[in-house]
């Protein structure tokens, strides 16, 4: 989220940096009846099949069923503008990080468009960025699942490349 808030700025700042000639533009302002988008996914959520699990305030996780992963959690989490589903599907001290193995994440990574193999500080996720402004309910549950989907299918591509345990 760091870099979202890096991009928002940077996209701030060009917008105010006026072009020889041009006259800036005002800023949009949001509507004050605009609900916050916590309370967006949160009415999202109530709408949906679930369960969800509070986690902190503006993250939920919910749990699916997958054909390589017994359980799949998947966390969203609301936070400025956006929402985001998160998988995490390898500790990241288990990954042996290797250029090949880099590599494969980017081949991935083109190969499927609408989620993402990231790596943190912590973990290798699967993840899937979406503006809260785009989403009413059928949406979102159709996100949620195609993540679910996507990190069932992208465990298997992961695991088939890590070195195998020692016994």
């Amino acid at each position: 989220m760091h870099r979202l808030n890096i991009l928002i700025l940077a996209g701030a700042l060009l917008a105010a940096t006026p072009v020889w000639g041009q006259t800036p533009v005002p800023a949009p302002s949001a509507p004050a009846d605009k609900p916050d988008v916590i309370t967006l996914v949160s009415d999202l959520i109530a709408k949906s099949a679930g369960p969800y699990t509070p986690i902190a305030p503006g993250i939920w996780e919910t749990t699916y069923k997958g054909k390589n992963l017994p359980v799949i959690r998947v966390r969203i989490a609301a936070a400025e503008e956006g929402v985001f589903f998160i998988v995490a599907l390898f500790p990241r001290d288990k990954l042996a990080l290797s250029q090949a193995f880099l590599l494969r994440i980017a081949e991935f990574n083109a190969e499927y468009d609408y989620v993402k193999l990231a790596l943190d500080k912590a973990s290798l996720n699967i993840r899937l960025d979406t503006h809260a402004a785009l989403l009413d309910a059928a949406t979102f549950s159709a996100l949620e699942g195609q993540t679910a989907l996507a990190a069932d299918e992208a465990y298997v591509f992961v695991r088939n490349m890590l070195p195998i345990a020692s016994p």
